[in-house]
């Protein structure tokens, strides 16, 4: 963890230098949020699709590994555990996005 937090740092750095207007430090909470209010209307664009993408792929990985767990809880008698942690993701996520869906799809809504 020291070393992924160690080269993330650098990475912000370097990404600093380049573009002086980026703010955040990465020892602060609330660094994403603060990175990102500092991105222009291309970079929040693009942080949005991938966004959907990596929520588009988690939902088919949930799916794909809740058919596995159930076919070996069958076959297998694996339990029932697996399956519910799966759920439990799944459940989190869905969830999450139909909140923001709805929140943001308020007429008069700030997306930040």
């Amino acid at each position: 963890y020291v070393w992924i937090f160690f080269v993330n740092y650098r990475v912000v750095k370097l990404e600093k230098q380049i573009n002086p207007e980026k703010r955040g430090s990465v020892f602060d909470v609330k660094f994403q949020k603060q990175w990102l209010e500092s991105c222009d209307e291309a970079e929040k664009l693009m942080a949005g699709q991938c966004a959907y993408k990596a929520y588009s792929a988690s939902t088919k990985a949930c799916a794909g590994l809740w058919l596995v767990f159930t076919l070996s809880a069958l076959f297998l008698s694996t339990g029932l555990l697996p399956i519910l942690a799966v759920c439990l993701i799944w459940a989190v996520n869905q969830c999450v996005y139909s909140y923001w869906s709805i929140k943001l799809s308020a007429s008069g809504t700030n997306i930040l």
